[in-house]
């Protein structure tokens, strides 16, 4: 069972923090803990406008400073045969620039349950709930949308997984997730409009180990994407058109099927790899199109020192995205993207008090279908981190982040820079 259940926790390779646990972070390794953040920060462009706006298009660019409070909480409990990890996350920010709506809120929840029925067979359950307006929190992986969405924004996850060895060599796992997007800007053409939805993925696979630390996969995937608003994707004033003539949002709902080969592979206990790579099918039903596009969840961790890792990744498969129709372009939409996305990050104990953590991403979007087919959005981003550890419980910390939007398609692309220092701790 060991076997299992390594491979299963390499699962989250690919979307853990690049840190050890960090001051300012609840710790995972006692039963209960508090951690804290306070930061002042500066926003080139706190509401992602684009660089060249036009009347009746997205805004321009308007920059702020502000103070930035998260306080968290973890919960850990861990018996024989059971494991229970709670962390909740409030966050508050405050921009000196605004006159209406001057605090932005988030907020984060993560529950992992695991429960080994016995030596050969475990489950495990997940859920995570984020409520914010910016589209990094709200979309994990390849984003959908690059801007921010005022309003009370939800998105939540929930997944359970059945993983099974029939002997030392064969085994199998099932397994369910399922995504709920709901975003309060209502009405033909508005954020629910292009993004609301429901998406389900059930999931098969067969399992060979090779070795203690090495498994193969051979899997097939379902998903159901349903796009859950009742409004049109646009409106006659932006399009031009009669509402008669301008799709309503189930019209970019989809079906996807996926096949993959995997595998999961810790060569040492510094050094982990997981794989799925494949093929995905998409059928968008109610438009009368099918696209096929590459698949893959690739990502790899590597301890090369004491509190020091790199983590690389890559992802891509077919998903919604806030573009679908252009003017005078009736019932002829843009249906999704092909986005990849490429990451890598390091954090590095230069001194045993001071840690560095530089992270870099690519994601690029090809649309399908309708006037913007083959268009392409490229987005870039970074992320730099300096932390020094005044004691165990308190560090001092400073960053800088930056996004760039470059896309074919006009009045999208936007760049925004972000600084930010203060005061974290952990308890």
């Amino acid at each position: 069972m060991k076997k299992l259940i390594t491979c299963a926790s390499l699962a989250a390779v690919g979307t853990m923090a690049v840190n050890a646990q960090p001051i300012g972070e609840p710790s995972t390794s006692k039963p209960w803990s508090v951690a804290a953040k306070l930061r002042g920060f500066y926003d080139s462009n706190y509401n992602t406008g684009v660089d060249n706006p036009v009347p009746g298009g997205r805004p321009g660019k308007a920059e702020s400073w502000g103070i930035d409070v998260r306080p968290s909480v973890g919960l850990n409990l861990s018996q024989d045969t059971t494991t229970v990890n709670l962390r909740v996350e409030y966050g508050l920010r405050w921009y000196e620039d605004r006159t209406d709506n001057e605090i932005d809120q988030t907020v984060l929840a993560d529950l992992f349950m695991g429960h080994d029925l016995n030596e050969t067979t475990r489950v495990e359950v997940k859920d995570q709930f984020v409520y914010s307006s910016e589209p990094d929190v709200l979309q994990p992986g390849p984003i959908q949308s690059f801007y921010r969405t005022d309003g009370s924004n939800i998105r939540n996850y929930a997944g359970a997984n059945f993983l099974k060895d029939f002997s030392e060599i064969w085994g199998m796992a099932i397994g369910y997730n399922g995504t709920v997007y709901d975003y309060e800007q209502a009405g033909d053409g508005s954020r629910s409009a292009l993004l609301d939805r429901w998406e389900h993925k059930f999931r098969l696979d067969a399992r060979r180990h090779f070795q203690p630390t090495t498994t193969g996969l051979l899997g097939y995937e379902f998903g159901m994407t349903d796009m859950t608003s009742d409004s049109l994707l646009s409106t006659p004033a932006v399009v031009g058109l009669p509402p008669a003539l301008i799709p309503n949002a189930d019209s970019r709902s989809f079906r996807s099927h996926y096949g993959f080969l995997g595998v999961d592979h810790m060569a040492t206990a510094k050094l982990a790899l997981q794989g799925r790579v494949g093929v995905q099918y998409a059928d968008y039903y109610n438009a009368n199109e099918d696209f096929w596009g590459p698949y893959a969840q690739v990502a790899a961790s590597y301890w090369y020192q004491e509190n020091s890792r790199v983590m690389l990744g890559v992802l891509t498969g077919i998903y919604p995205t806030d573009i679908a129709m252009a003017p005078g372009t009736a019932n002829n939409i843009t249906l999704g993207t092909q986005a990849t996305m490429v990451y890598a990050a390091i954090s590095h104990a230069i001194t045993s008090k001071l840690t560095a953590y530089v992270r870099g991403a690519w994601q690029g979007s090809e649309f399908k279908g309708g006037p913007f087919d083959g268009e392409f959005d490229n987005y870039w981003s970074a992320d730099v981190n300096l932390s020094y550890a005044l004691n165990q419980h308190v560090a001092l910390e400073a960053g800088y982040l930056f996004d760039d939007l470059e896309s074919d398609l006009p009045q999208r692309g936007y760049d925004r820079h972000r600084g930010y220092a203060g005061v974290k701790a952990t308890y």
